[in-house]
């Protein structure tokens, strides 16, 4: 699977305790620890996986997959000796578990593995292939994002961005463009149920139906990479909490999820209780060295898009990766940075990118309708503003002055 381009990694890199610092360069109180060892592994294809220990009694997985770098801590309960043996193998076990998921996901969803469920949809388009559930279940998951977003979140958009390139500076002309555009649109994407044996009478039990996928227009590019991670933090959320694992925190590529706030730190400056909150740092667009924000967060996801993660500039027009999928181009808006706090990390994918394009007004009024989700967006004259349920979460930090 590709990595998530839409949320760059570097937008919040770390959710460790503390104020997690942009761009990987941390501060807090977990770093790389010791007894390092490779996750056991039942494939040789998985990607390669280590343990280690953590500060605050957390075991840490740490692995490379959709393209981008995956850390994954589990801590004991408050009533449990982080030393104790079996304490440690049941968070090992979970860890482990949550990196076969991975993957998983990873064998699932690639756009580059001819196996892969997009990858076999797109060599039979426009007939249909069986897929998994879970790719099912993703893929309706981001049409209603894409419904709900009038056509702003559209998982066609790869049709678009397969002609960009933000590593060389290559700026797609008119022509290719509009030809692209053509094959741009979800109603090209199609999720069924089907009968698992195509003779199998009629009424048979559901379990008698799979799901299939189909891409009806065979030179439309199906990309599920702007909205997977965060589906994938939250399915690897449940499978911590069905290995008894309460407190946990789990960053993909900056996709950042929390469960179970804080794990005491008596001794800590100032010092944190058990359950506090977690405070999470969201990147300065002006100077990504720094935060702009601080927001407090005990369960929930913190997702960010902004203008800062990838651009280039080529003849004298800067040119960003957020692209509209009304006219292939990056996307005219007065923000900056829109970042999502939610219940669920899919959420602040598939609203992130969406709220930046409305604008600063027309994107706060829409977060403010959606229950569980909150937002903080920055415009370019570096002005922030908030949602209101955020009043007493959130804390600005000024932007320094450039010497």
């Amino acid at each position: 699977m590709a990595g998530n381009d839409t949320h760059n990694v570097s937008i919040i890199e770390d959710a460790r305790p503390g104020a997690p610092a942009a761009g990987g360069a941390a501060p807090g109180d977990v770093p790389g620890g010791g007894d390092d060892a490779a996750c056991p592994s039942g494939r040789s294809d998985e990607p390669a996986c280590r343990l280690a220990d953590a500060e605050l009694g957390a075991r840490r997985a740490e692995l490379f997959v959709f393209n981008t770098d995956v850390l994954l801590y589990a801590y004991p309960a408050d009533d449990e000796d982080a030393d104790d043996p079996a304490v440690r193998a049941r968070l090992d076990a979970a860890l482990v578990a949550a990196a076969e998921r991975c993957a998983f996901f990873e064998r699932t969803l690639s756009r580059t593995r001819a196996d892969s469920d997009i990858s076999r949809a797109h060599a039979a388009a426009p007939q249909p292939v069986p897929v998994t559930p879970e790719t099912a279940e993703l893929t309706r998951l981001a049409l209603g994002y894409g419904a709900a977003s009038e056509g702003l979140f559209d998982i066609t958009m790869g049709t678009i961005t397969s002609l960009w390139d933000f590593h060389t500076g290559r700026v797609p002309s008119k022509l290719e463009l509009a030809r692209a555009l053509e094959h741009v649109g979800a109603e090209r994407i199609r999720v069924r149920e089907e009968p698992a044996d195509p003779s199998a009478p009629a009424g048979r039990a559901a379990s008698a139906f799979r799901p299939t996928l189909s891409i009806t227009d065979p030179k439309t590019v199906l990309d599920l990479g702007g909205i997977a991670k965060g589906y994938i933090a939250d399915d690897l959320a449940r499978i911590l909490v069905e290995h008894g694992v309460e407190r946990y925190v789990l960053n993909l590529g900056g996709n950042v999820l929390v469960g179970g706030g804080r794990p005491a730190a008596p001794d800590a400056r100032p010092p944190h209780r058990a359950g506090d909150p977690w405070r999470i740092g969201i990147v300065n667009p002006f100077d990504a060295a720094h935060h702009r924000a601080l927001v407090e967060v005990r369960d929930g996801s913190v997702v960010t898009s902004g203008v800062h993660e990838r651009s280039f500039t080529r003849g004298g027009v800067t040119y960003h990766h957020i692209l509209s999928p009304r006219t292939g181009m990056p996307a005219a808006s007065d923000l900056v940075s829109a970042t999502i706090i939610s219940d669920r990390s899919i959420d602040g994918d598939g609203w992130s990118t969406t709220v930046f394009m409305m604008g600063m007004e027309r994107g706060l009024a829409f977060v403010e309708e959606l229950p569980g989700v909150e937002a903080v967006l920055i415009d370019e004259r570096d002005r922030v503003q908030w949602t209101s349920g955020l009043a007493e979460r959130l804390s600005l930090i000024p932007t320094l002055p450039r010497l």
